[in-house]
């Protein structure tokens, strides 16, 4: 008799995955998951000032955070001379909204940017690379106008790339505060080998291999419905049940 009661209060007890991923939310004082999106794209000739890009972002993640009550909005938008690559930590609908947006800008006239691909979307990130959402123009010279040409297949550029990403976040979140301007204003300066080289941004923008916003999209928006392959079988299958 103790032990079916042991055994019960145990049972009573014990969390499903959900419950954990809850309660851990709870302790580290999180609305919802934590999703990180890395995506890259090219700048489009219309774009006079690349601080009307920093503006356009700083303005729709605030629209989004009083639309979508989840994780408010932090990462890194670096913009190139020809490109940019943006990462963003966030909840769930504002990364879909990110990337709508990105899609509705690709197919306006007169848009600051011409296409674009995501590189990942991770899901249920453990905790925050960046603790704000920046916005910094590099001073770089312009891409070279000779084509990125590698033997490396895009399965591991991309790994790469995110790797530059994620360490140079980890660099900036090990900086003081007082001098994180300073730093944030020179990275091509100070951290040359963190920052992704724009030729092979470019090949990634050119690699059909790669999501764009729109096929992305097409593939989130699309119903899911499953055939069985019992389905593709007539007459149907029956199961015989044995008679007591």
């Amino acid at each position: 008799m103790a032990d079916a009661k042991t055994d019960s209060m145990y049972e009573s007890a014990r969390l499903n995955l959900l419950e954990v991923i809850e309660e851990r939310n709870r302790a580290l004082n999180k609305k919802s998951l934590l999703h990180r999106l890395v995506y890259v794209a090219q700048l489009s000739e219309n774009l006079n000032d690349k601080n009307d890009l920093g503006a356009h972002y700083e303005k729709q993640l605030k629209n989004w955070q009083n639309h979508h009550q989840g994780e408010s909005a932090t990462g890194l938008l670096l913009a190139y001379p020809n490109y940019f690559v943006h990462l963003v930590e966030t909840c769930s609908d504002e990364i879909t909204a990110i990337i709508r947006d990105l899609k509705q800008m690709t197919e306006t006239e007169n848009s600051p940017i011409s296409h674009s691909k995501i590189l990942v979307i991770s899901s249920n990130v453990p905790s925050r690379l960046f603790q704000q959402w920046s916005f910094r123009v590099l001073n770089l010279p312009a891409s070279r106008l000779e084509e990125y040409e590698t033997s490396e297949p895009i399965e591991k550029l991309v790994p790469e790339c995110l790797t530059l990403m994620l360490k140079l976040g980890a660099y900036l979140a090990k900086q003081p505060k007082i001098t994180q301007r300073n730093i944030m204003d020179s990275l091509h300066e100070k951290v040359p080998d963190l920052l992704i080289p724009q030729d092979l941004i470019g090949f990634l923008l050119r690699s059909d291999d790669l999501l764009s916003p729109q096929s992305y999209l097409e593939k989130y928006d699309r119903p899911f419905d499953i055939v069985l392959d019992n389905e593709l079988v007539w007459p149907l299958p029956t199961r015989n049940f044995p008679i007591n």
